[in-house]
């Protein structure tokens, strides 16, 4: 990376700086590149996440399917950008990393949910995108991942798992596929309320396809990839 750091961006020009970008491919990606990077201080990046997170729809609308998927990969994978670090930095209030998460609500009710083909991911399905592969990997990627439940309550993981079963009543099967996902790698720290909410997701919706029904029922034993 020899480009320059920067600090003084608006949110206007962060948004354009992340995805007005030409779509490529995983070698060739902008950000495997030389590049100027953001360079922000971390309340400033969860602020702009979660008002980037709120406003999705409104915010990206002029950018195509593969220009937001790529920027969100860069945004809060941590081998990219990994922006969302900070959202586990405790320098930043965890009133403002618990409203961020929880504004990922928005995101996909707003973005993802008109967005995505309604395909499935994880068995290859055509018809998708980056934007599909984003969401679909939205729990694997981001550094949320809980290994273990603490003692006490944690307002992390508790917004984190707000934000999964919210997702699940999405009618679109590429966010109810993400949020199964994400359920999946959580259900070793959290199997009661992995079980408890896939049971009653599947209760609610007789008419799934048998292989969600199958991807559900994986996800319940933490056996997803």
């Amino acid at each position: 990376m020899a480009g320059r750091p920067l600090t003084n961006l608006s949110v206007e020009e962060w948004i354009e700086y992340a995805f007005d970008r030409p779509v490529g491919t995983v070698e060739k990606v902008w950000y495997r590149q030389d590049y100027d990077w953001w360079d922000p201080k971390p309340c400033q990046a969860v602020a702009y996440l979660t008002q980037l997170f709120e406003s999705s729809g409104e915010l990206l609308e002029h950018y195509t399917a593969g220009e937001i998927g790529q920027g969100l990969w860069y945004l809060i994978d941590n081998s990219c950008g990994g922006y969302c670090r900070f959202l586990i930095d405790g320098s930043v209030p965890i009133e403002a990393r618990v409203a961020c998460i929880e504004a990922m609500q928005s995101l996909f009710a707003r973005l993802f949910q008109p967005r995505c083909a309604p395909i499935l991911s994880h068995m290859g399905e055509p018809g998708g995108d980056k934007l599909n592969g984003v969401c679909y990997m939205w729990w694997d990627i981001i550094p949320l991942a809980a290994n273990s439940k603490p003692r006490q309550p944690d307002p992390i993981h508790e917004a984190s798992l707000g934000v999964m079963r919210a997702t699940l009543r999405l009618p679109n099967p590429a966010c109810q596929e993400s949020a199964l996902h994400g359920l999946g790698h959580w259900a070793r720290a959290y199997p009661e309320f992995t079980a408890t909410t896939i049971d009653a997701y599947l209760a609610a919706n007789p008419k799934l396809r048998p292989e969600l029904v199958r991807y559900a029922q994986a996800a319940r034993s933490g056996c997803v990839q």
